[in-house]
Order: structure tokens, then sequence, then C-alpha cells
């Protein structure tokens, strides 16, 4: 029965997000990766999203992508969204960007303070009144 209260809570947090006007379904990420030297793929995670869309960025096999220690999300806004921390040979990272929003994936390498690649994002999907 532990299963009860947790789907009871997730219920209750739908709603709470649906009379908020938060919620997004369906939420996708669109980027041009095809010239991108750090950047293979992006794909949204879960069916739904509420302030983030939790993204999978899928890394390269390149020297660029190999030097990747952090990657920062910036906002519409220019300020830093988040920032997360890319391990030695990691290949999959998963990032938190603005629902429907647009925003920057910088990818860089923070040992010697470079810039490795920026990626221009946006954020979609079907979002509740």
């Amino acid at each position: 029965m532990a299963g009860a209260p947790r789907r009871a809570l997730a219920i209750v947090l739908v709603v709470v997000l649906v009379s908020s006007g938060c919620l997004t379904l369906g939420p996708s990420i669109s980027a041009d990766t095809d010239g991108s030297a750090v950047f293979e793929s992006l794909s949204a995670e879960e069916p739904w999203a509420s302030e983030h869309v939790r993204v999978n960025a899928t890394l390269r096999s390149t020297p660029a992508a190999g030097n990747v220690t952090t990657i920062t999300i910036i906002g519409e806004n220019k300020q830093e969204y988040d920032t997360v921390s890319v391990g030695s040979g990691q290949s999959v990272v998963p990032l938190w960007v603005p629902t429907n929003r647009n925003a920057t994936l910088v990818a860089s390498n923070s040992v010697n303070s470079t810039t490795l690649d920026t990626l221009n994002v946006s954020t979609g999907g079907n979002q509740l009144p």
C-alpha cells in the first residue's frame, strides 16, 4: 500500500499545477545540433513539466565534448538559470531547461575557463491554462 500515498500526492500536485496554470503536457525541446561540436542530441524525458523541462543532453564523441566540465543554462533574460557539472567520460547529461521559453546552453571547461560550444534551444508543449 506504499504506492497509494504516492499516487494521492501526485494527484494533488497535478491539481495544484493545473489550477495555477503552470502545467505543460508533452514537453519538447528543439535545437539545431548539426553544427555543434559538443551536443549530439537533446530529448525531453518526462510526460509533463512545470517550471522546467527535464532534458537529456547527449554529448558527441569529439575532443571538444570530452573537455566539457560544466553546462550552463542561460534563460531568455540573459541570467543563469542552472549549471550542471559534467563528469569525465559522461556522455548523457541531465539538464533542467525553462519550460515554454528560449534558452542557451553553454558548454565550457571550468579548469581553463574556456567556452567550448553554445547552443540555442527552445522548449514547448501543451501548456494548460
